[in-house]
């Protein structure tokens, strides 16, 4: 029995539910499944827990934990999500340049990885992109915020070039921010730069949502190897997934598929068999609008302040953590074709033993496959997918394809 992941989300509903598994049966009587789905910072999530529930007292164990889980992912969008103004995120973004914000340990952590990830990139992940990101209408706000570069409809209209410009200087002072922990408190301060635009002034911004998601992945995947569950997974934001082990294979594996950039949500372009793993993909498909015959996405290219538009689609990372590896797409899509494979081949990739694959659209309209996943050890699922690259006797990934 083949089972499948796919890394994009299918519509998530507030259930909790027990389905026969059909697979395998022992003293413990047959395995079951587990599932109960959420929908927090605005997108869906699904805990999956393969195991023998065949009392009342396992069945609530699950459901308790379901619950727990339920718990902890409300609690992250309360820290992280710019929307709600009480937020550590939102507190800090309002905060006077050079200021010092109090953040609870989780948001410290958390941006210090952003910052971290930042260094290993090269700054094409950028948490400093909020501005950014809202200008062209994918932020997310305290609700009856207006902006003064709001404009009648962002996805008809495209944002003046003086306020991309501006962002784009002020995202570039992230890498600025300090970090420092007194008496058991934690800080950060914010840089003392500031832009002014369009009669107002601006401070720098950060959107930790993507890497704010991977870390509620690697959360909620160490609770539930805590509480002894070996098998199945926990998937968010659309992005995202922690997978244990597939009770239904004999390798334990799961054949992971990853979802076509051009297709349907149940179309895949790739796969792979995995287990004990976090695994993230970012592409410019899930959130976007078209002007004129341009796509603009969410994926903000730090070093223009725009949407990307450098024939990059989607990225995959298998390795690491969540939290790193949804930060590392992010920088993948920004990097385009040259930069991502000298990242790819970067010592910090190899040191870490990162899986990383990305789909390029060419001058010609082929859609490229560039991976350092050996030959043989992962398939394409779609002809209009054309394999790109091969691995050198460094094990560096080599271009084989046509700009």
């Amino acid at each position: 029995m083949i089972k499948k992941i796919a890394l994009s989300v299918l519509a998530a509903f507030a259930a909790l539910s027990f389905a026969l598994s059909g697979c395998g049966g022992s003293e413990l009587g047959e395995p079951s499944r587990y599932r109960r789905n959420y929908f927090v910072f605005g997108t869906s999530g699904t805990l999956i827990l393969d195991d023998y529930f065949n009392t009342d007292e396992r069945r609530g164990r699950a459901v308790a934990a379901g619950k727990e889980v339920a718990d902890m992912l409300t609690g992250y969008e309360a820290l992280f999500s710019a929307a709600q103004s009480t937020s550590d995120v939102a507190r800090f973004n309002a905060a006077a340049a050079g200021s010092a914000v109090e953040l609870s340990k989780t948001v410290y952590d958390v941006l210090s990885l952003a910052l971290d990830v930042y260094e290993e990139t090269g700054g094409f992940y950028n948490a400093g992109v909020y501005y950014s990101v809202d200008l062209y209408g994918f932020g997310v706000r305290p609700e009856g915020t207006g902006m003064p570069y709001d404009r009648e409809d962002p996805y008809t209209e495209l944002p003046a070039d003086e306020y991309v410009e501006a962002f784009r200087e002020l995202s570039a002072c992230f890498g600025q921010t300090e970090l420092y922990s007194e008496g058991g408190r934690y800080y950060a301060v914010k840089p003392g730069d500031t832009v002014k635009v369009g009669g107002a002034e601006y401070s720098l911004a950060i959107d930790l949502s993507g890497i704010a998601k991977g870390y509620a992945v690697d959360e909620v995947d160490r609770y539930i190897d805590g509480l002894g569950y070996g098998y199945g997974s926990f998937s968010f934001g659309m992005s995202s997934v922690a997978v244990n082990k597939a009770r239904a294979m004999e390798s334990g594996e799961w054949y992971l598929t990853f979802r076509d950039p051009r297709g349907s949500v149940s179309d895949y372009y790739m796969a792979t068999d995995a287990a004990d793993i976090a695994v993230s993909t970012s592409g410019d498909y899930e959130n976007y609008y078209m002007i004129d015959g341009v796509r603009y996405c969410h994926i903000i290219d730090p070093f223009t302040g725009s949407p990307i538009n450098n024939g990059m689609v989607t990225a995959s990372c298998l390795g690491g953590t969540a939290a790193e590896d949804d930060a590392r797409t992010t920088a993948v899509m920004a990097m385009g074709l040259d930069r991502a494979i000298e990242y790819i081949n970067s010592a910090a990739v190899k040191e870490q033993g990162l899986k990383l694959s990305f789909v390029y659209l060419n001058s010609r309209g082929e859609y490229l496959l560039v991976t350092n996943i050996p030959e043989g050890e992962y398939s394409v699922l779609n002809e209009n997918y054309i394999p790109a690259s091969r691995l050198d006797e460094n094990g560096d990934v080599v271009f084989t394809g046509a700009k």
